[in-house]
């Protein structure tokens, strides 16, 4: 036992909490006199046997090195201690007079006149005993520099945060007898070395406070994704806006059909860094990209392409063309190490990092903004899309406006020589696809499904799956909340649960009042709303809840059922009695198709959504080495097997022999001229 510690020295748990004895932090002991670098390399030899991986019995190493025994303990407790850095003490801490500990004060402090003698540690002490008073500090800090803005100072200056310091402190029960308000000062020295010890901890804060140009270089503070040595162990994501007009063809309320144009769209990609592949991607329509877009690119990535039926006859993918998980079986449902990204507010929402984190498992490199040579391959990767493919079709409006190929590509007003979007969809898939077949120098000469089959064939290979019960239900679109069960047995009004607006219940919710004022987490599919899964907080099933009448008519997503609610309060929408909220909303929106474009967009993605989202059991290894036997047929060389062994055509022979099924009508209303 030393007298350092009051328990007894358990060697076997330092060893199982200790990294490799290889990987401390070494010291350097030129600077000591001979007598202490003798000193301090004994002790460093001694910590290496104690920790390596054949270690020697604790009285030889004694022996051998003249240790003693406390001195060893000592160090062996401080050297797995945590560095500032972010590290262990490692060697460093057999250095003499090294303190790993900051000075923790225990006493009260008296009252003085002045601060100059009786206030060691105080502050601290302070900040130790009330983290809000911390807290309020650090706001006040990370605020002092950011641009005007209504009601608010530039540049808040020290008394400032000194002042809002004291208010806070009385706020949290400290007395005028108390520090900091029995001093002279008030503390206010202390808080500006804390103010500055903050600041130089953060080098943007501290370039900001300095009034210096923001650094280009990625935050100290920010763990950055390794290199890429082997398929899926870094991937880039980003979006980017297409530079080209588009139209589709819907049916207005009158049953006649309009060609109308659509905001430019985002395609939002996942590329592999090692093979340069194209893992997966998605077309998301808005102004703006959101999570859902995000979540559908990561699902996308994640699960085995389907073939496709291409609109255009003549569009084809060529041979040994695809994305990797429908041609590389090995690749399906895997997962990824890190995923970078930038600073965008879809990226860094909290349902996107809880599905990077908890679905895929992955770690996330959110780089510096207005930093686009961080993410090359994926920056690059949209460069030539623009260049080789939207500048070359009808409608591009160019990088610029001043562009040659908008000028040239001007269709005068004549739609019919756009784009439709379900074009578009298929010759993205195509471009991609073959993309993926197209060889690359950064991977040696071959093609990015040609580097990712090499590397399954190599015998290093390893990389994570999706776990088998998550495949069968993988939806990524998938989002969970916790709600009470309401209700209430006096004025006869049945449990129900209340999400968005509307009332959810089932026959066996509504038949049993003693649920009312239980909690259950509900699961639903942020595309489709009309239906939710509900679990009570043990985790047992309560069963499928539905919306009531009359919103379980239509399918509708959570957003347009959002925005049907904001148009409502506005009074832009009126409701009749019992009419369908989403048809009402159509109805709504074909009135702005001549005008707005964002009322095609949201017309569009409301069609979509009513398409029904179904969910196909996973592909067996059979199906997918029937699909397309690459690691079979691989030779010496890597050699991709030809698409016709890869792609799907669906003809009149792969539907279903029984012919549908009439549907019976009810004619629920009756309109007279």
């Amino acid at each position: 036992m030393t007298r350092d510690s009051g328990k007894r020295f358990d060697r076997q748990a330092l060893l199982l909490g200790a990294p490799p004895v290889e990987l401390w932090p070494s010291v350097d002991t030129s600077h000591l006199r001979w007598d202490e670098q003798n000193k301090t390399t004994a002790l460093c030899q001694a910590l290496w046997d104690l920790f390596s991986d054949a270690p020697m019995p604790v009285a030889s190493i004694l022996r051998q090195y003249g240790v003693h025994r406390e001195t060893l303990y000592r160090a062996a407790r401080k050297c797995l201690a945590k560095h500032p850095d972010g590290k262990i003490w490692g060697f460093r801490a057999a250095l003499k007079y090294i303190r790993i500990k900051a000075y923790e004060r225990q006493t009260a402090v008296q009252p003085v006149a002045y601060e100059r003698t009786g206030c060691a540690g105080a502050f601290s002490q302070l900040m130790r005993d009330y983290p809000t008073i911390e807290q309020t500090i650090r706001n006040a800090v990370r605020n002092r520099c950011r641009p005007v803005r209504a009601g608010k100072q530039v540049r808040q200056p020290i008394r400032d945060i000194h002042r809002e310091f004291i208010k806070t402190c009385r706020d949290a029960g400290i007395t005028a007898d108390r520090y900091p308000l029995n001093t002279a000062r008030q503390a206010l020295r202390s808080l500006s070395t804390f103010i500055s010890s903050l600041v130089n901890e953060d080098f943007d804060m501290a370039v900001s406070h300095a009034g210096g140009k923001s650094s280009r270089t990625a935050p100290g503070g920010v763990e950055q994704a390794p290199a890429a040595t082997r398929p899926f162990d870094v991937v880039e994501f980003d979006g980017h806006r297409m530079d080209l007009r588009l139209t589709i063809k819907m049916i207005d309320p009158f049953g006649m059909e309009q060609t109308l144009e659509l905001q430019r769209v985002w395609i939002l990609v996942i590329l592999d860094v090692y093979t340069r592949a194209v893992l997966g991607y998605h077309i998301a329509l808005g102004q703006e990209y959101n999570k859902d877009d995000v979540a559908a690119t990561i699902q996308a990535a994640l699960t085995p392409a389907l073939p496709r039926h291409y609109r255009i006859p003549e569009l084809i993918v060529k041979e040994g063309g695809g994305f990797p998980s429908a041609i590389v079986p090995q690749t399906a449902f895997a997962c990824w190490d890190w995923f970078r990204m930038d600073g965008a507010k879809s990226h860094l929402a909290g349902d996107t990092l809880i599905r990077l984190n908890q679905i895929v498992g992955c770690w996330t490199d959110n780089g510096p903004p207005a930093t686009p040579n961080d993410r090359p391959y994926i920056e690059r990767f949209f460069h030539l899309i623009a260049r080789h493919f939207a500048h070359r079709l009808p409608g591009t409006v160019g990088s610029s406006p001043d562009s040659i190929e908008r000028a040239l590509s001007d269709p005068k007003g004549d739609l019919r020589l756009f784009v439709e979007l379900p074009e578009l969809e298929d010759m993205v898939h195509v471009l991609q696809s073959n993309y993926n077949a197209t060889a690359h120098s950064g991977v040696g000469g071959k093609t990015p499904l040609e580097a990712m089959a090499y590397s399954v064939r190599s015998p290093d290979w390893e990389v994570r799956t999706v776990p088998m019960p998550l495949r069968s239900n993988l939806c990524l679109m998938q989002e969970a909340r916790i709600v009470q069960i309401k209700g209430s047995a006096a004025s006869g009004t049945r449990p129900h649960i209340n999400f968005c607006h509307v009332r959810y219940t089932s026959t066996i919710l509504a038949g049993n009042s003693g649920l009312i004022g239980r909690k259950v987490r509900i699961y639903y599919d942020v595309r489709d709303i009309r239906a939710v899964k509900a679990f009570f907080e043990d985790g047992t099933e309560l069963g499928v809840l539905t919306a009531a009448r009359p919103w379980n008519l239509t399918p509708h997503s959570l957003r347009l059922r959002q925005e049907i609610h904001r148009l409502i309060a506005e009074r832009k929408l009126i409701l009749t009695h019992d009419e369908c909220p989403v048809v009402a909303w159509t109805r709504y929106r074909w009135r702005q198709v001549k005008t707005s474009k964002r009322a095609v967009n949201a017309l569009a993605k409301a069609q979509l959504s009513m398409v029904p989202h179904i969910e196909l059991p996973p592909p067996t290894s059979a199906d997918l080495s029937t699909a397309c036997r690459v690691a079979d047929v691989l030779p010496s060389t890597p050699e991709i097997p030809p698409a016709s062994q890869c792609e799907t055509v669906i003809t009149s022979e792969t539907v279903p022999a029984d012919p549908p099924k009439p549907k019976v009508l009810k004619i629920r209303r009756t309109i007279t001229f």
